[in-house]
């Protein structure tokens, strides 16, 4: 008996990024994706974004998995992500899709369009904001970085759970969060043995006038090497990152692949857990 070939996967990632950490995991979850043989479609979410240009490809309908990103300011997610996927939330998105609507609705026969409230499905719920339980659901993951300087991974909850919801508004249920420390311009992105001065100013990280050298302890690392001890929660935040965080999102997406997707009969097991890297 010839065995069956599963045909290839759609993912869909969308993040936003603003110093590139997030676009780093985004870049590692894609490549393991590929390396699956999986059909991967990214957007960087942006200001100027040109939602209608690429509207045809955002139906979440159409994708077995939904990947959404953001890096994390003043506890929440970016603009763009807000504004782009937040129900009311405004901005040159919900313009697009109001326009399509407005374009579709004299033909009854036209795929429908995607509504002011929920704009990134075929099938739409009656009131703009109300989740729809008809229709394909497709799983998703939500993923943040954060600077890590002051109580460590805690830092993305809050956003991890936002971006939670909003994928759950429309139709995605979310079977795994992934968060991890990332270099920020703030004091914690000052080096180890590096502590910022009481006059310390946003966007001038150095090791000169802005900074004090630590009297650190110093202490042996896995080769063997001293280093100082970090003033902030994550050790080294500055490197981060890096390729301990690199090997951390390709082992979270090979596990959301095998075990959801590479099931003995070809259809995805339930959405019953989640899978968590939340360091």
């Amino acid at each position: 008996m010839m065995a069956t070939v599963m045909k290839a996967r759609r993912a869909l990632i969308l993040y936003a990024s603003m110093t590139k950490n997030t676009e780093k995991v985004a870049g590692w979850f894609q490549e393991t994706l590929d390396q699956y043989g999986w059909d991967t479609f990214s957007v960087r979410m942006a200001a100027n974004t040109d939602w209608a240009a690429l509207q045809d490809k955002l139906y979440f309908d159409d994708y077995d998995l939904i990947c959404l990103g953001s890096p994390i300011v003043g506890g929440s997610p970016l603009q763009p992500v807000i504004k782009a996927l937040s129900f009311g939330g405004g901005g040159a998105l919900e313009k697009s899709v109001q326009d399509n609507l407005d374009a579709n609705k004299q033909d009854a026969a036209a795929p429908a369009a995607k509504p002011g409230g929920a704009m990134w499905r075929r099938t739409h719920s009656p009131s703009p904001g109300m989740p729809n339980h008809s229709g394909p659901r497709p799983y998703g993951i939500v993923f943040s970085t954060y600077g890590g300087g002051f109580y460590g991974p805690d830092e993305a909850t809050a956003t991890l759970e936002t971006l939670k919801q909003y994928l759950k508004l429309n139709n995605v249920d979310v079977i795994g969060r992934f968060s991890c420390a990332g270099k920020e311009t703030g004091p914690a992105g000052y080096p180890v043995g590096v502590k910022p001065k009481a006059n310390f100013v946003p966007g001038k990280r150095n090791d000169g006038p802005d900074a004090d050298v630590c009297d650190a302890v110093m202490y042996r690392m896995a080769d063997g090497s001293l280093r100082p001890g970090s003033y902030f929660f994550h050790y080294d935040c500055h490197s981060r990152p890096g390729p301990r965080e690199e090997a951390k999102a390709r082992a979270f997406m090979s596990d959301v692949i095998e075990d959801y997707f590479m099931t003995y009969d070809g259809v995805p097991n339930p959405p019953l857990s989640e899978i968590l890297s939340l360091s």
